[in-house]
């Protein structure tokens, strides 16, 4: 994940490229000569050695999951026979469906809470992207025989990840969601990361680290205040809790976003 508002010159690669926005402004890339915005609705699809180039921004810095996938293994995993066209994707911008913003969820929860080098079980949930990616983007023609993604979500789990982001307190227990949805503790945690690929708690912290992002990035607010409007005790919990996650302390990283959202001289 990045969080930039620097300009990116044009350039091209040999890979395909998923830009989704986590966080932060919404953004202006200019590609194969038209311009397309980056927002929480709508991502982007680039198909390989497509030129490609990020506007200067003025605004908060981005907060934007990139994912850059060889081609090979993207053949593989939508069913494509190898010597195909490679433009899989005809259309550069896309509205996010439901089914593919629920897999960006998981597989951020899972990089922000360092998962990803530790958990085998972590590429499943990059797989199940990428099948949703190319089921709800790539050229019909090409993945009629598609199979669906991998980890259907049951409607307690979808509860439960809605009342996670919109909670009346900060930071919900796992036993305070569990009892929201109707399961017990232990059949919830199952269920959870059977569905997710992360633990309820890891999830519960994504959502904490990505709302402490934007608070950080979009306002002037004292450290206190938004360790307390997270749902934290002490301003130092909040301290350590943000640089376990990101690598530097809350301060560092706030005038890190100022310095890169201040216009050049």
């Amino acid at each position: 994940m990045n969080f930039i508002s620097r300009p990116l010159v044009a350039h091209a690669h040999s890979q395909y490229q998923f830009l989704f926005k986590l966080g932060g402004s919404d953004c202006n890339f200019r590609i194969a000569g038209e311009d397309c915005m980056l927002t929480a609705e709508r991502a982007i699809c680039l198909n390989p050695w497509l030129e490609h180039a990020k506007s200067a921004s003025d605004d908060t810095p981005s907060l934007i999951l990139s994912l850059v996938i060889e081609a090979a293994w993207l053949r593989t995993r939508l069913q494509l026979a190898d010597g195909g066209t490679a433009n899989i994707f005809p259309q550069h911008g896309v509205v996010v469906t439901p089914d593919v913003r629920h897999h960006v969820d998981r597989i951020a929860a899972a990089i922000t809470n360092h998962l990803v080098a530790q958990d085998d079980g972590c590429l499943s949930i990059l797989e199940d992207l990428i099948t949703a990616l190319g089921r709800d983007f790539a050229d019909p023609a090409l993945t009629a025989g598609m199979t669906p993604s991998g980890r259907p979500v049951d409607f307690r789990i979808r509860k439960a990840l809605d009342f996670i982001k919109h909670a009346p307190v900060a930071n919900p227990s796992v036993a305070l969601v569990a009892a929201q949805v109707g399961l017990s503790r232990s059949r919830f945690f199952e269920q959870f990361r059977s569905c997710m690929g992360v633990t309820p708690q890891h999830y519960i912290d994504w959502v904490r680290m990505s709302q402490a992002v934007r608070l950080l990035g979009a306002s002037d607010k004292p450290l206190a205040d938004i360790a307390a409007e997270l749902g934290f005790e002490e301003h130092s919990h909040f301290t350590r809790f943000f640089a376990q996650h990101m690598g530097v302390p809350p301060s560092e990283f706030r005038r890190h976003s100022v310095n890169l959202s201040a216009p050049n001289p």
